[in-house]
């Protein structure tokens, strides 16, 4: 029995791994499941360990090839590729992410969670109209006098709020709103594009579609640019992957926090995966990331300091 649900194991983490090496991500089921492979592929060890021990040679050789895929796919996570350095005389801009959650009853506490973090630019994802006009009248709007602001239903709206002018650019055809924005820094004007795919398990052929037109807008960067917010993706799924090939870093990997998580949090569940991501590439590198509580969210937020590289 223990050597049959061994291999049930097995094959199903083998399985799973297929899709990562063929970057296929063809069912809700699977993207789901391939937000879980670093814990799938840790229960493959101690079937290696113990199959092994008994003699059971081709389980324990299957099971450890598919754990050191593991690892070896996990590398970039714990060796990351290097970044150019900031400018020495760069001034850098500290930018917030916050998922605000559009059931969010206690926006207040949020909204003083972003006080105390003092960011120079806030990307809100499920930005409400009543969110809207709660934050409007509440102390932290005085800081920041730049909005673009997209109030949707439910998950649907986005905005930016800056210390800095902003312009605002071209509108990716997303399915929540996206905000693609020139935010006119201290240390030079740099591309802010925030975005929020819907969740795969929800309306899959849009995830999809809309990570896809994220990296044909991450293909056409030639300035320096940030893609930023709530990508209900993670480094385990092939398609978040295809924009860090196009050349763009991720902060939380870049600082030594790739296996850090940000959702869900609030609830009975565990915190178990990163789907908040901050993305620079084009001569914008992050200098430092730290993550935060957000009251009344299901998300944690984080802020990323980017400057110019040198």
């Amino acid at each position: 029995m223990l050597r049959l649900i061994g291999w049930l194991v097995v094959g199903a983490v083998g399985g799973l791994m297929l899709t990562q090496a063929f970057g296929w991500s063809g069912a809700p089921f699977v993207a789901v499941l391939q937000s879980l492979t670093p814990y799938l592929i840790v229960a493959t060890a101690p079937i290696a360990i113990v199959a092994t021990r008994r003699r059971q040679y081709r389980l324990g050789f299957t099971a450890g090839l598919i754990a050191v895929s593991g690892v070896l796919m996990a590398g970039p996570l714990i060796f990351p590729a290097s970044q150019p350095p900031a400018g020495d005389a760069a001034l850098g801009v500290r930018v917030a992410s916050v998922n605000l959650l559009y059931g969010n009853e206690d926006i207040t506490g949020a909204a003083e969670a972003l006080v105390a973090q003092d960011a120079d630019v806030i990307v809100f994802s499920e930005f409400t109209a009543e969110f809207q006009t709660a934050l409007g009248a509440h102390r932290l709007a005085d800081d920041y006098p730049f909005r673009i602001e997209r109030d949707g239903l439910r998950a649907g709206g986005a905005a930016v709020w800056s210390r800095y002018p902003l312009r605002e650019g071209e509108r990716l055809a997303t399915t929540n709103y996206s905000v693609d924005t020139v935010v006119d820094g201290p240390g030079g004007p740099f591309t802010l594009v925030a975005v929020h795919p819907p969740a795969p398990i929800f309306d899959f052929d849009s995830w999809k579609r809309d990570l896809e037109l994220i990296r044909r807008r991450a293909a056409a960067v030639d300035s320096p640019t940030m893609l930023i917010g709530d990508f209900n993706a993670s480094y385990w799924h092939p398609l978040y992957r295809d924009l860090l090939d196009e050349g763009l870093v991720d902060a939380h990997i870049a600082h030594g926090k790739g296996f850090s998580t940000s959702w869900p949090v609030g609830d009975w569940r565990p915190t178990f995966v990163r789907l908040d991501h901050a993305l620079t590439g084009a001569g914008l590198v992050s200098t430092g990331v730290v993550d935060f509580d957000v009251p009344g969210s299901d998300h944690r937020g984080f802020v990323v300091t980017v400057a110019p590289a040198r």
